[in-house]
């Protein structure tokens, strides 16, 4: 066993194994009543078998290298990395060769941190989104990877909010909130200016989705969501497919019937009012592709809601 520490070990957090899969918890590192934002920096960090945890973990490489697992494989790191682990997914470290790494772990619905211009950020949709979801098809070629000056002003950020954490003088809350939003941005900004396939990829598809999730209750055509994301029909087509597993306009309809889903739970809107406000003007195809993609009508849906999955949110 070995504790995973702060950089200066002042702070043991939680035993590690080096093997077997385990999981990490909120309550490890956040008590109900603690700021639920931490950093965890680690100078020479150890092999590190499967785990998952219920917080969210923006990681930045330093020094060093290793080979990072997850379920579907692994991936090669080196110094200016960064990518986000979300809660739930597994991963690990195999093959450590002086690695220094800094984790960055928060709860986002405690946090309750301000989104004012992230929806519309595809820097942020890529890197905090869709590459953490779609790592495996892509094979972690869309990670972030910050050039030596800009990963030195990062770690000075980091830094700097691991200090206010760690002093928690008057007003650390609001500074801490203020340094986490600033490292989130501009990593967010770096990752506009990638020049990778993969990269640019998810930026379109993030311009894509933001237009769909905007105006889904327009009448949208493929033509138009092309044209947004400066691409041919077949090329969106494709992209689309390979990331999501589905068309953008399956992904349009499913995305239309998930609103129209918590819509006739909430409300008392008539079918055809409820398909109207989902930009669905014919009722009789709206309840086709209700019970197409839920498995019942929208009027069975209303008396006895079941599980529907809808695209992954983006936000």
């Amino acid at each position: 066993m070995k504790t995973l520490s702060t950089r200066d070990d002042s702070t043991a957090l939680f035993p590690l194994p080096y093997r077997g899969h385990f999981s990490a918890h909120r309550e490890d590192i956040f008590s109900e009543d603690e700021f639920p934002l931490a950093v965890i920096w680690v100078t020479d960090h150890p092999d590190l078998g499967l785990h998952t945890h219920d917080f969210t973990e923006l990681v930045l490489v330093l020094d060093g290298s290793a080979r990072h697992m997850t379920d579907e494989g692994e991936y090669l790191i080196h110094p200016g990395d960064v990518f986000v682990i979300p809660p739930g997914v597994a991963h690990g470290y195999s093959g450590c060769d002086g690695m220094e790494l800094v984790n960055i772990v928060y709860e986002t619905n405690r946090l309750n941190l301000p989104n004012t211009g992230l929806k519309g950020f595809p820097g942020y949709r890529a890197l905090f989104t869709l590459e953490p979801a779609f790592r495996s098809r892509h094979e972690f070629k869309g990670r972030l990877h910050l050039p030596p000056h800009k990963c030195r002003a990062m770690t000075q950020l980091v830094s700097d909010l691991q200090e206010e954490l760690w002093h928690r003088k008057d007003g650390f809350h609001f500074i801490c909130l203020t340094l986490l939003m600033q490292i989130i941005g501009l990593l967010s900004r770096v990752y506009t200016e990638m020049e990778t396939s993969t990269s640019r990829s998810f930026l379109r598809l993030a311009r894509v989705l933001q237009h769909i999730e905007t105006h889904y209750a327009d009448d949208l055509k493929l033509e138009d969501l092309a044209k947004t994301a400066g691409m041919s029909n077949r090329t969106l087509q494709r992209c689309f497919q390979e990331t999501f597993a589905m068309s953008p306009i399956h992904f349009l309809n499913r995305l239309r019937v998930g609103n129209a889903c918590r819509e006739l739970l909430r409300s008392n809107s008539t079918i055809i009012e409820v398909a109207e406000s989902v930009g669905i003007a014919d009722s009789n195809y709206f309840s086709r592709l209700f019970q197409q993609l839920v498995g019942i009508s929208p009027s069975a849906y209303r008396k006895t809601p079941s599980s529907f999955t809808t695209p992954p949110k983006v936000h």
